[in-house]
């Protein structure tokens, strides 16, 4: 079947010379141990997400040919933006798939979002020349995808930021299930999230109070409605990748909008991760640090998730009703708190539920009347009596409203005796 006309392609504007051509490569070129280790890391992450790409028996490390198919080759959608984590990545994977011991069938995809102007339509042209001249990607394999708003009404409360990710999300996902129906493939996306994103992310987890277990860094490998994303770079820190760049004289472009201190991630990123390396004296030393509090989390999180399934098998025969959550005094306080705390997040759809509203839940929990604690997106928690169930704020509304014309029949009764 043919694919739906879901994307096009950007104009052939010719590019300033600055933009070097790509120099002759040989399975003898002498690549610096950096690079090497760059490339190194990026394959082993991709290898461990991906496991299909491996093609068993054959040697690593030896430029081959990627023609050959037999129907199994994954489909990687690469996610360039244009800007250097991205270049970097596309780069990355297209040295991986001229291994002799690799299957990888590259696909680029580049969304505009129109927001910038002629900045916007430089990144795209920058990123289907070099996708084409560079590493050969033809127009069945370069998808680029505008941004329509009239098509992606937004939601209620969602700035521009939240907007454009969704857009990207459901652009993505209708692109992957296009080609997975088309070639009968496996299809994953790759995006080019690194070690820096991933302190970032612990950051405004711990700023927003999220649960000791949420505070982890980024996952190599999540699948979101269906689509599996990987991120072979997040052994690499920003430096590395630019590093990796310009010694493979490689052309990058910066986005002015990531300097703009309006958005939370820009200030975490310009302003307060900066304080941070100079306080654990180094870049890397702040990385370290953060992937050692990421790995004990992860621990953490894993012993509470046996925890908490060795309980609800002890416990079977004393579920509760779906959409409510019973808080049981005698078990221990950290497992009922993160049990509360996964009820809530699941009531929403998986998005994420600050500590303090867990914290408020818990603290209402004997109360013998009906307490309401707000946990976003128009959602609240019900507590009476150790039971917890979720409704919207309108049916909250309906409630008081209800509750109230009770006190006003009872006052009236009183009044009248």
């Amino acid at each position: 079947s043919r694919l739906p006309r879901i994307f096009s392609h950007a104009s052939r504007r010719s590019f300033p010379r600055s933009v070097p051509k790509r120099p002759n490569r040989s399975p003898t070129r002498c690549l610096s141990r950096f690079i090497r280790r760059v490339q190194e890391t990026a394959f082993a992450s991709l290898k461990r997400t991906v496991p299909s790409i491996a093609r068993p028996g054959e040697p690593e490390g030896v430029p081959g040919n990627t023609s050959e198919d037999d129907g199994s080759t994954p489909l990687v959608l690469a996610c360039v933006s244009g800007g250097s984590d991205s270049m970097a990545l596309l780069h990355l994977l297209d040295s991986i798939r001229r291994k002799v011991n690799v299957r990888l069938d590259l696909h680029v995809v580049h969304f505009d979002h129109g927001l910038r102007g002629a900045e916007s339509d430089g990144d795209r042209e920058l990123v289907v020349d070099v996708s084409r001249r560079l590493y050969g990607v033809n127009d069945s394999h370069m998808h680029v995808h505008f941004w329509g708003p009239r098509s992606d009404p937004p939601q209620a409360t969602e700035g521009v930021q939240d907007k454009a990710r969704r857009w990207r999300n459901n652009e993505l996902t209708r692109l992957a299930g296009a080609l997975a129906g088309c070639s009968g493939r496996e299809v994953v996306a790759a995006v080019a999230h690194h070690a820096d994103d991933s302190v970032e992310t612990i950051l405004l987890k711990l700023l927003r109070g999220a649960s000791v277990t949420s505070l982890k860094g980024i996952d190599a490998r999540v699948e979101l409605d269906g689509l599996v994303r990987v991120r072979p770079l997040l052994g690499l820190s920003k430096v590395e990748l630019r590093r990796y760049l310009e010694e493979q004289e490689l052309e990058w472009r910066e986005d002015s909008s990531n300097e703009k201190l309006v958005y939370q991630r820009n200030k975490v990123r310009n302003v307060i991760i900066p304080a941070l390396e100079e306080i654990a004296g180094s870049p890397k030393a702040l990385a370290e640090r953060f992937s050692e509090l990421d790995q004990q989390v992860r621990m953490l999180s894993q012993f509470i998730e046996s925890e908490i399934d060795r309980d609800m098998k002890d416990n079977s025969g004393d579920g509760d009703p779906p959409g409510v959550f019973t808080i049981r005094e005698d078990a221990p306080e950290l497992l009922e708190r993160e049990r509360l705390f996964r009820f809530l997040r699941q009531q929403k759809d998986g998005d994420s539920v600050f500590h303090r509203a867990v914290d408020e839940v818990w603290t209402q929990r004997r109360s013998p009347h009906v307490k309401h604690v707000e946990i976003g997106d128009a959602l609240f928690a019900r507590v009476k009596k150790g039971s917890v169930d979720v409704i919207t704020r309108e049916e909250k509304q309906r409630l008081d409203a209800i509750e109230l014309e009770k006190k006003k029949k009872a006052q009236q009764e009183k009044d009248e005796q």
